[in-house]
């Protein structure tokens, strides 16, 4: 039964991260007005979200990945294998505590009532759907976004673009200290280890 359950928590976190991630562009139209003579796009990547739905898509991903941590740890009990692995790598990530402590906001409010595991306070800022381009790790590699006439987009350049829900991660004192969506993939990536380590083989489509 717990073999099973590690292995639905472990879809679960992905069903939420493909839920913070648009990978094929297209499927969020813009609006197009005008004539022969002069046409009019506008593209608004919030793709009918709002506020309210892209928050709790955020924090369920939040929810998802931090309390993972105690599902490996009950694993790896039952499974005879080094429970320690778990808190060594939780101690040795930044991103994994502070995607904790802001699990913590969501349960407890902010500021929070306990000490922070980052050491930050962290807290999210205004969570947003923007469109991401990456350009492939070559040097003078460029990437643009263009619109033809129907207003269908067009993405030239060597790269990857996608949409996704971020925003800044600012510390008590309001300085940024992260991005959401690189602090949850690299907090993934802490995860990931652990189930390298304990030989748990993922085999999920959605899966980075």
């Amino acid at each position: 039964m717990l073999n099973n359950d590690i292995f639905d928590r472990i879809d679960r976190i992905y069903a939420a991260l493909g839920e913070v991630q648009e990978t094929d562009i297209s499927n969020i139209k813009p609006k197009v007005r005008g004539d022969r003579h002069k046409i009019r796009i506008y593209q608004d990547w919030m793709g009918g979200l709002k506020e309210a739905d892209i928050t709790n898509l955020a924090n369920s991903l939040i929810a998802n990945i931090a309390s993972l941590e105690y599902r490996l740890e009950q694993w790896a009990h039952h499974n005879n294998k080094d429970k320690g692995v778990v808190d060594k790598i939780f101690k040795a990530s930044k991103e994994l505590k502070i995607i904790h402590d802001l699990w913590n906001n969501d349960k407890h409010g902010y500021p929070p009532r306990q000490p922070s595991k980052s050491g930050l306070c962290p807290r999210a800022d205004k969570f947003n759907r923007v469109l991401q381009m990456v350009t492939k790790a070559e040097e003078g590699s460029s990437m643009c976004l263009t619109f033809n006439r129907q207003g269908a987009q067009q993405i030239k350049g060597a790269g990857a673009a996608k949409v996704i829900i971020t925003g800044d991660i600012l510390d008590k004192d309001g300085n940024k200290v992260g991005d959401f969506y690189s602090t949850v993939s690299k907090a993934l990536e802490a995860w990931e280890r652990v189930l390298d380590i304990f030989g748990i083989k993922i085999l999920i489509s959605g899966n980075p």
